[in-house]
């Protein structure tokens, strides 16, 4: 996987040095998002019943950072690319009744991921403030999922067969990066302000909003849901991006 990563950086170094004399952009960017998991996967829990449990959505946060890298068309097109980290996932909670009593179930899952995007964007007029969009894929490379799981605070645990796999399985294991799919392409917008401080070095101040394109549960683990059908799970999220960045070649 990490011959992967170097490849594309390498690729994206090359293809901005060739084109440097139309504007080679580098630079530094920060998010910090609300993120959500649309259609949850419990993996087969259940309540006392035996029926499929489905928890409440918690309002969950996740940050990103990296680089960019990128050069421009001409002074309104450009193209870029770089790499980031990026955590996804969602928080849940719900009380029902078990083991005679009425409890509090909260789940925790966080997906971390290394992220390559490829954006292209528009910017406006060459004045200090100027608009700015763009649109493109986030090349998403899972590196850990993790997963919080308590009753009533304490550390829940419980046991199922999972007929795909042939094996028992913990639902509530911390370590579930395997029930995943390690690839993800992550549809994304950004709107906002590119702002130059002085000639060459800009902020960009963006909104941005994602959709994820692809299934992330691996096929070993397509669990059925409450309603007794099995529903793909795709990442989402929406917030804000600041970067900051210089143009080393060519003018803006």
């Amino acid at each position: 996987m990490k011959k992967l990563y170097i490849l594309f950086i390498a690729i994206a170094l090359i293809s901005s040095t060739s084109f440097a004399q139309k504007g080679l952009n580098i630079g530094l960017n920060g998010s910090y998002n609300a993120v959500s998991i649309v259609n949850q996967n419990t993996w087969g829990a259940s309540n006392e019943n035996g029926d499929v449990q489905e928890y409440d959505f918690d309002l969950t946060f996740g940050a990103g950072f990296g680089f960019d890298i990128g050069y421009n068309f001409d002074d309104k097109l450009g193209v870029y690319t770089g790499f980031r980290m990026m955590d996804l996932g969602n928080d849940y909670h719900d009380s029902y009744n078990w083991n005679g009593k009425d409890s509090k179930f909260d789940r925790k899952l966080k997906l971390s991921y290394n992220v390559i995007p490829v954006t292209f964007k528009f910017t406006g007029s060459k004045s200090t403030v100027n608009f700015i969009g763009g649109i493109g894929v986030l090349i998403a490379m899972m590196n850990k999922a993790e997963q919080t799981w308590t009753i009533d605070e304490e550390p829940y645990s419980a046991e199922y067969f999972n007929e795909s796999t042939d094996k028992v399985y913990d639902v509530a294991a911390t370590d579930v990066t395997d029930r995943f799919n390690s690839l993800d392409f992550i549809m994304n917008l950004e709107l906002g302000a590119r702002i130059f401080l002085i000639d060459n070095l800009y902020i960009d101040a963006t909104m941005n909003f994602g959709y994820g394109l692809t299934d992330i549960n691996h096929e070993d683990w397509h669990m059925i849901n409450a309603d007794g059908e099995y529903k793909a799970s795709h990442n989402a999220f929406a917030g804000a991006k600041i970067g900051i960045a210089y143009v080393l070649f060519g003018e803006y």
